[in-house]
């Protein structure tokens, strides 16, 4: 009997080393249990300048995932707005989905301000439907949920590399007689051509915000100007005689020449 009794506390003390060997007895092992960790690495650019711009992500898991379809998605931003503050925007305004991964850039604010998109990977997706009864209507909703998502920030905004001044509608300004005026207009690209975004109209001149460009004149004993908006100046003439109006934002300028007679 005492040899039966030592047997068995000799087992139990062998079973209990062998659980113990194998690691947390409750650890998740179920990599579609939302509680099995899963880390990412989300690859691709970290900001983004012009629009138009085409961006490419992919993603890894540690550990492998055994269903490597990633799905993609954009998720809600916060940005900066001038007289408005802190503003949600949904990323799917400013970045469009094409083939997995890869993203379009459809707007962005214009630099300095920026507005930070969250660029969403998900997997291990599963499919659940539902019958329900809605306005006593038999309707069938199917969701797909992801059983784990990475993100990876993206900095986005619009950098200019070129102005252009216009007088009102052609990049020349005719003679003005002194005393008289006329307007000065200035337009911004970025890398790819476009125009500012939301400014890509002629006449959209918002009367308050940062100015686009700082105007001078050259002698203001022949012309002074007066800014009107973020984007104009109206040149006044004053005396006969010809002198230049310049535009510049950082580094980057340009000019036209003013005639009064």
């Amino acid at each position: 009997m005492m040899r039966t009794r030592a047997r068995f506390f000799a087992l139990a003390l062998t079973a209990l080393a062998t659980g113990a060997s194998c690691g947390e007895p409750y650890a998740v092992r179920n990599p579609y249990d939302p509680d099995f960790p899963v880390t990412f690495t989300i690859t691709g650019p970290d900001s983004v300048h012009s629009l138009g711009d085409i961006v490419q992500y992919a993603a890894q898991t540690t550990p492998p995932f055994p269903d490597t379809a990633f799905r993609w998605a954009v998720d809600t931003t916060t940005t900066f707005r001038q007289g408005v503050g802190s503003v949600i925007v949904d990323g799917a305004t400013l970045f469009a989905a094409g083939a997995p991964g890869q993203f379009t850039v459809i707007d962005a604010p214009l630099e300095p301000a920026t507005a930070t998109v969250l660029v969403a990977a998900l997997i291990g997706s599963v499919d659940t439907t539902e019958e329900r009864e809605v306005d006593s209507l038999h309707v069938t909703i199917r969701t797909v949920v992801p059983r784990h998502v990475g993100y990876k920030a993206v900095a986005v905004s619009q950098r200019l590399v070129r102005i252009q001044l216009r007088c009102p509608d052609t990049h020349a300004c005719a003679t003005v007689a002194a005393g008289d005026t006329l307007s000065v207009w200035v337009d911004g690209f970025d890398a790819r051509g476009f125009q500012i975004s939301g400014l890509r109209t002629l006449t959209l001149n918002p009367l308050t915000g940062p100015p686009l460009a700082a105007y001078v004149i050259r002698d203001t004993t022949i012309a002074t100007l007066a800014p009107v908006g973020i984007r104009a100046a109206t040149v006044t003439g004053v005396r006969a005689g010809t002198t230049w109006i310049v535009g510049s934002r950082g580094a980057l300028s340009d000019s036209l020449q003013i005639v009064v007679h």
